[in-house]
This record gives structure tokens, sequence and C-alpha cells, in this order.
């Protein structure tokens, strides 16, 4: 839950916004407003120092393209993040930021956003806090510029992360003044339009590509995920790595391109780096990024394979023995995945040696 304190907003800190959302000044230190600042880039990572409207109309006229989006759009009104006039001119800047992103994502990809509703809390006694609820808000937004709604996802944490708001509630027992405390925040999961099925999109990667990006071990079977948040941190909207790295594994393939506008400190990119992805991000403060690149030396991208044996043309040219031999070099998931295609119902619990067997006797010498 965003919770918004409307007393405290520092004149040194706003961004008032225009017809274009933005005036030329601007809290940050130095930005460049009109060429794209490559502050960092070490060939797989991209971090521009840069207002992240101006630098997607960059890539827009470069025609790059991206296959997925994870991010976590700025708070409404808080502190040190650019402020807005009013939340109908928040919408619309949301609005700018995910159309430009639509325009740079391929067909059928897909984008992730971490969002949720705002509380404001009361000025004094004699007035009442609000709840906006942005997240609904935003899914009529994104449907409006043209993107397709997916999946709702809730990002549930323990109560103890909640901001209490039930404390004179727990007093008085009184009917209609109960306010519960807020433990969610969503991920809603949004698609391009294409013509295509997601199949077509497994099917434009090669072989080895997809064995990499297998999703392996343990994952969430609901749309609820129970995820601690991130508490230490210098950025003041942290979300934790074990969410992108969820995000990013279960939506992407290994050497796509992820896109995180509102870089923070750079957990988005964390979790490219770690699943083999490559990312591209916009920062208005230096200092978040150089977290970013402290943290980044601490990443180990996962291991991949380098290749594939399985030539059937030549294993049929080969004394079994030797067939074997080279069976055996491959992966079980890719061994599984090749009896699969055959139609057959084999479980993926068969000794390696029995699939190598299978493969040999139904598929080499047939």
């Amino acid at each position: 839950m965003r919770v918004i304190n409307t007393m405290s907003k520092s004149n040194s800190e706003k961004l008032i916004l225009n017809n274009s959302f933005h005036k030329k000044e601007s809290i940050t230190d130095n930005i460049s407003v009109l060429t794209m600042n490559e502050y960092y880039n070490d060939g797989i990572n991209k971090i521009y120092h840069n207002d992240c409207l101006f630098g997607l109309d960059r890539l827009i006229e470069n025609k790059e393209e991206i296959e997925l989006t994870v991010t976590s759009p700025p708070y409404f009104n808080v502190k040190d993040y650019v402020i807005y006039e009013n939340y109908q001119k928040y919408l619309g800047f949301l609005e700018q930021i995910f159309t430009k992103i639509l325009t740079l994502t391929k067909p059928g990809r897909l984008c992730c956003v971490n969002i949720s509703n705002i509380l404001i809390v009361r000025e004094n006694r004699n007035s009442e806090s609000k709840r906006i609820p942005l997240s609904f808000h935003f899914v009529s937004l994104m449907e409006k510029v043209g993107w397709e709604f997916l999946e709702d996802i809730v990002w549930l944490k323990p109560e103890g992360a909640a901001k209490n708001r039930n404390g004179g509630f727990y007093q008085h027992r009184q009917p209609v003044a109960y306010k519960p405390n807020v433990v969610n925040e969503y991920i809603f999961v949004f698609k391009k339009p294409s013509k295509g099925l997601i199949d077509q999109v497994v099917r434009s990667y090669n072989s080895l590509d997809a064995l990499n990006s297998k999703v392996t071990g343990n994952y969430e079977r609901s749309n609820v995920w129970m995820i601690n948040p991130k508490t230490r941190s210098k950025h003041p909207a942290p979300y934790p790595i074990e969410l992108t790295d969820k995000l990013i594994s279960y939506y992407s393939f290994v050497g796509d391109t992820v896109l995180d506008p509102f870089f923070g400190s750079g957990t988005t990119s964390l979790s490219s780096m770690k699943y083999n992805r490559k990312s591209i991000g916009f920062e208005i403060h230096t200092e978040y990024i150089d977290m970013f690149v402290s943290e980044l030396k601490k990443v180990k991208p996962n291991t991949l394979h380098d290749k594939l044996t399985l030539d059937v043309d030549h294993l049929k040219n080969i004394t079994k023995e030797e067939c074997i031999k080279v069976l055996m070099k491959n992966p079980k998931q890719m061994l599984f995945d090749i009896i699969k295609d055959t139609g057959s119902n084999i479980k993926n619990t068969v000794s390696k040696e029995n699939m190598v067997d299978y493969i040999y006797n139904n598929i080499v010498i047939c």
C-alpha cells in the first residue's frame, strides 16, 4: 500500500507538471534533457541517467525492441520522487509512459507492473484519511492505450509490514469505523496484442535458448505470492528481488531484453543479470544507479548449457555404444522434452538411462 503524508512536500523536490507533464527544472542532479546520457553499460545492462519519457522516445526513434517490462511506477506524491500537481495528471503521466512501452514491445510479449492503492493519511483530527483505488484505475488505463489484461497477481506481505489503521477500532469497536490493515500489492501482467498464440513465441526460440529458459524447481501455483518486503535499502521504495526473479524467469527467455523505466536501485536488472537476460533502465538519481553497480558485482548468472549434441542423422551412422555415450552427454530435461514431442506419456521421474534407451530404440533406429 502506498502511504502518503500530504503535509510533507518540499518545494525543492517538486517537478510540477504542465502540458508535457514536465517543467525544465528538475529534482535531479544535472540530468540531461537533450541527449541520452548512458551512465552505465557493460554490454548486457544499459542504464541511462535520463527522464524515462525522453529516453523511451529515443529508443523508439532508434527502432529498438524489448520482450518484457518489469517495473513499479513512482508513488503519487511521495518524497524523493517527482511530485505531481494532481492525481489526474499523474495518471496522464503513466498513460504516456505505457503507451511508449507498448510501441517498444514485440507483439505477444508482456509487461508486468507492481502497483497498489494509495492511502492519503489525514492532516489532522478534524479530517479523514482517504484511499485512492489506483490499481483499478491503472488496469482501465492500460486497456485504453492498447494493452490486453492477462493476469492479476497478489503480492501478500506479513501483517507486521502494514501501517496500522485499526488502532481506534481496536479501542471502541464501533461499526463503520473499521479499517483493515492493508497487506497486499498487485502485480498486473499485460500483453501486447498479436495475431499468433503464445506457442508462436515459444517456437521463435532455438532449442538451446528454450532449454536454458526452462523454469526449474518450485514455482508459484496460485496468483497469491507471499514475499517479505525489502526493508534494508537506501531507496525509498524498493521491491524484493524474489519478486523480480519470479517475474523475469516466468515471463521471458534467455537473451531477452527487459525494460524498467523506473529503475530505482536496479532490482529488475539484478534479476535480469541472474537469469541471463539483458536490461535497459532509466533513472534520474545517479546515487541509485551507483547502488545498482555495487550490487551487480555480487550477482552470478545462472549456468547455461552451451551446446546440444542430438543429431539423429549422425547417431544413425555410429555404433550403439557410441550413440549411447553421445546421448548421455545431454541434459535429462532435454531428453525428456524430445521424448514428449513424440507423443509418449513418459514421466520425468524415469531415469536418464531409460530415457536414452527409449530414444535409441524409438527414434534413432526407427
